[in-house]
């Protein structure tokens, strides 16, 4: 298989929050007619597949990738106990709000399974690429019980019992598994979560899916929620065991190296002028950029980094070592 920074084809999903910012923001053609509301990135579930787009592999699904390059593609970074890819990273585009929902943790998935019910860890985190006033929900309120939480729930007034934050471009929030959230109208994220579509809505603010207040207050952490993010220091914006969040920046003409020996995604958040991720084959290979790329980038690569004609910046999302 060869070896080169990848290139991958978006999925993208209409939702009835979605919106079209992603035309704006980074000149994607979407699916005319549809409000998209999340665009994967890199993604390996059954609900959805990556392929590469680029190069000798193109064609190729991430699945495939990742079971025919091992240890070339991911490092140390184990795969997922089915072989899957370790990583799913999206853009999100909250036209209107998204439901309020919790994803279980590991504690809450073994529970889950042993009623006859199957379901995965989702941890997840969001950096703010735009916000036209908008806000999040994230935790619940200081003193909220379960018991009065799931009675709000089932009386559909549950909104008094979550935090609002307010949030600007540039903000960072990390979601571990057990956070009660919701996504706010107008604002846009880059998402990166570990590969699980497992939630559970607590309410849909009235626009009739289907809610799952049993489930959802079996998750929840009913204490208060932490903002700080775990490692969070200098370029590095969260550490877990899944994945590292660094946000990076290179100005004009000086490349900025990527991890060496280590599986990286690029997310690309601004590229005024053209900007390329290099890497050092047999031959000197340059992957363009721009902004609203995502580009996976394999730990056998070469000497990898990031040239720009002029200053840019991006998400830098790594698998760990072992």
């Amino acid at each position: 298989m060869d070896v080169y920074p990848y290139r991958l084809e978006p999925i993208y999903l209409e939702k009835i929050w979605g919106g079209r910012s992603l035309e704006r923001l980074f000149g994607r053609k979407l699916p005319a007619g549809k409000q998209i509301g999340e665009s994967w990135e890199l993604a390996d579930l059954p609900e959805g597949v990556s392929v590469v787009s680029n190069g000798p592999a193109a064609g190729i699904s991430l699945t495939d990738l990742t079971k025919q390059m091992g240890a070339d593609l991911l490092g140390g970074a184990p795969a997922m106990p089915d072989g899957r890819f370790p990583l799913l990273l999206k853009l999100l585009d909250a036209n209107d709000i998204l439901s309020l929902q919790v994803h279980p943790d590991a504690e809450a998935v073994e529970r889950i399974r042993a009623e006859g019910e199957d379901a995965a860890l989702k941890t997840e985190c969001w950096y703010v690429v735009e916000s036209r006033d908008g806000m999040i929900h994230k935790g619940v309120q200081p003193g909220t019980t379960p018991e009065a939480f799931r009675a709000a729930a089932v009386a559909d007034d549950v909104e008094r019992h979550v935090r609002p934050v307010p949030v600007a471009a540039g903000d960072f929030h990390f979601l571990p598994a057990g956070t009660v959230h919701a996504l706010g109208a107008g604002v846009v994220v880059a998402e990166a979560q570990t590969p699980s579509d497992t939630t559970y809505r607590v309410t849909d603010w009235g626009r009739g899916r289907e809610i799952h207040v049993d489930r959802s207050v079996q998750c929840i952490h009913f204490t208060p929620a932490d903002d700080a993010a775990p490692g969070a220091a200098g370029e590095t914006l969260l550490i877990t065991e899944f994945f590292t969040v660094a946000r990076r920046a290179a100005r004009a003409g000086m490349p900025v190296h990527l991890p060496d020996g280590r599986c990286a995604a690029v997310m690309m958040l601004d590229a005024a002028g053209h900007a390329a991720v290099h890497h050092t084959g047999t031959v000197e290979l340059v992957v363009p950029l721009r902004a609203g790329d995502t580009v996976l980038v394999p730990a056998a690569c070469n000497n990898p980094r990031i040239v720009a004609a002029a200053p840019c910046r991006w998400l830098e999302i790594t698998l760990p070592e072992g």
